[in-house]
């Protein structure tokens, strides 16, 4: 779980300076990276200062890792190769590792099975 979140962390920086780095950060979609980003920034920290209380933000981390993964569709920058690839990328290893962080932390705060 706390491997996950890190690689969430990580990704949640990098889609937050992504407008700067691809010199997209005048475009009205660079709202969208930036406020993005920061949830899953957010959340991820969350998740890694409290584990046992947090599995729900690994979900809505995966609901953040969708969005950015249609994001070049909705705002309409598919044409831009770069930008286009790094969303995709983001969203994939977002939601990915996500969804593992929020199964694993669901079954390590389970209540044990008596036989």
């Amino acid at each position: 779980m706390r491997t996950a979140s890190i690689i969430c962390f990580i990704c949640g920086i990098w889609f937050f300076v992504s407008p700067w780095v691809y010199n997209a950060y005048m475009h009205g979609n660079a709202w969208n990276c930036w406020i993005v980003g920061g949830l899953i920034v957010l959340w991820s920290a969350v998740r890694l200062i409290r584990p046992a209380y947090s599995t729900g933000l690994s979900w809505y981390n995966t609901v953040c890792g969708a969005w950015v993964f249609c994001s070049p569709w909705i705002y309409g920058y598919i044409v831009h190769t770069d930008r286009w690839i790094n969303s995709m990328c983001v969203g994939v290893v977002v939601m990915a590792f996500s969804i593992g962080s929020a199964r694993v932390g669901g079954r390590s705060h389970a209540a044990p099975v008596h036989g």
